[in-house]
């Protein structure tokens, strides 16, 4: 899975085996999953047909569209205002806004959650009903009195060529678990960010086992410890788009604290050169290898023991 922001639109993309609860949704096998800010006083008789032209306008493929092998979403809230939440295999993206929970108001709760372990139809759906729970207890919790607003919107979605490894996703489960944890915490501080109680620029948050289970956000602006691997390296990436790559020229597979292997690329400097950072935001679905192929026509090291 890859994810950024164009056009007032944030993009995932990749092969999915998606659940969809708004236009045109339904359980799919999509390539695109997108979340996009409509302008004030939006109004259109054909929302299916303005998702299509979006992908147009973004240059995604007319066959893709012909398949229909997307599934997007629409927002009141600027793509700005943005929040990522990730936690281990899970990662959820949120805009909210409930001004009032009234339709004519600028307000959508749009949640798309993103697994990169597999889940059975069953769990699929209902990883749905977990966000929606979350969410309301969210809102419940902040003092409001509804559950969610009545242009609200879920997509769940996992990689089609992951393992099957959850045959559950309720609150018990550790998929759901996970989806629960990130929408509870997640949809106050998309609030706040939408109402301009907080800094209104994408923020992300990585739930961290190592200082005894809490939420971190990432700061570029303010990391404690940069430089982390050279003076002069740019931490726009700091959380790399490529994780897990598995690639072990740039990292290792290492203990966690819960006894389960994890990923390790403290090593890599590979989306730490500001020449790889202008590559990447030029082009977000750059694979793994043309990005190393990039960095070696660059003469830029990969890692501190490199030789490349």
């Amino acid at each position: 899975m890859r994810y950024f922001t164009r056009n007032n639109t944030l993009f995932l993309r990749g092969k999915f085996r998606a659940a969809s609860t708004g236009v045109g949704g339904g359980i799919s096998d999509v390539t695109t999953i997108f979340n996009h800010t409509v302008p004030s006083g939006f109004c259109h008789e054909s929302p299916i047909e303005y998702i299509k032209q979006i992908l147009a306008d973004n240059q995604f493929t007319a066959e893709e569209q012909g398949n229909e092998q997307f599934f997007g979403m629409l927002t009141a809230v600027p793509i700005k205002n943005l929040c990522v939440f990730s936690y281990g295999f899970i990662t959820v993206f949120i805009t909210a806004g409930v001004t009032n929970p009234n339709p004519k108001g600028p307000n959508t709760i749009n949640i798309i959650v993103h697994s990169r372990e597999g889940l059975l139809e069953g769990a699929l759906l209902e990883m749905i009903i977990t966000a929606t729970e979350a969410k309301a207890h969210a809102l419940f919790e902040m003092g409001y009195n509804f559950t969610g607003t009545t242009t609200d919107e879920v997509v769940v979605a996992y990689n089609s060529d992951s393992e099957i490894v959850h045959e559950y996703a309720g609150t018990f489960t550790e998929a759901g678990k996970r989806v629960y944890e990130c929408v509870s915490f997640g949809v106050p501080h998309a609030i706040r960010r939408y109402e301009n109680l907080e800094e209104g620029m994408t923020s992300f948050f990585v739930y961290s086992t190592l200082r005894g289970n809490e939420w971190v956000e990432w700061d570029k602006e303010n990391c404690p410890y940069y430089p982390c691997h050279f003076n002069g390296q740019k931490c726009d990436l700091c959380y790399c788009p490529f994780y897990p790559c598995s690639d072990e020229s740039l990292g290792d597979w290492v203990d966690s604290s819960d006894g389960k292997k994890v990923w390790g690329c403290t090593r890599c400097h590979l989306n730490h050169h500001p020449e790889v950072i202008t590559f990447l935001s030029k082009n977000p679905e750059a694979t793994l290898r043309e990005t190393i192929e990039f960095a070696r026509e660059k003469g830029l090291k990969l890692a501190p023991n490199s030789t490349e």
